[in-house]
């Protein structure tokens, strides 16, 4: 595993969901590298159903990833998931927002991608190609 293989999420999210936080904790501990800062993801306090995500969503965190991303969005009917700072998105990345927004979009919901990068963004086109209930902007 290179030392860039770290999924980040931010402390102003995990404030509004506790359970988002527990879930955290347990995918650390199983394992998967994820840190949480404090920096501020945006000027923005954060908001259920809200997750901002920084560093790299990869074969190393995607596991731990798809579960933190069924834990935020359970249950909403819009879950926006900001990957502006995200460095790095592989396929198996892309599995993992499908897999851990499974429930939401098969109940009506729908997953708004918000922010990504243009590498990334050319991921998410090849990676989520199909998917339904997904929006990027």
């Amino acid at each position: 595993m290179h030392g860039a293989d770290v999924l980040v999420v931010f402390e102003t999210d995990l404030e509004v969901a506790p359970h988002v936080r527990r879930c955290v904790d347990e995918v650390r501990a199983a394992g998967t590298p994820i840190v949480v800062t404090h920096d501020a993801p945006d000027d923005l306090p954060g908001v259920p159903w809200r997750l901002h995500l920084a560093g790299a969503l990869s074969f190393f965190t995607s596991s731990g990833a798809a579960l933190v991303l069924a834990s935020a969005s359970a249950p909403c009917t819009t879950f926006h998931l900001d990957l502006e700072r995200l460095d790095f998105l592989g396929l198996r990345g892309c599995e993992a927002l499908l897999s851990g927004t499974r429930t939401v979009r098969e109940n009506g919901g729908v997953l708004r991608i918000e922010h990504p990068s243009l590498p990334v963004r050319r991921v998410l086109r090849r990676g989520l190609l199909g998917a339904r209930n997904v929006a990027v902007s």
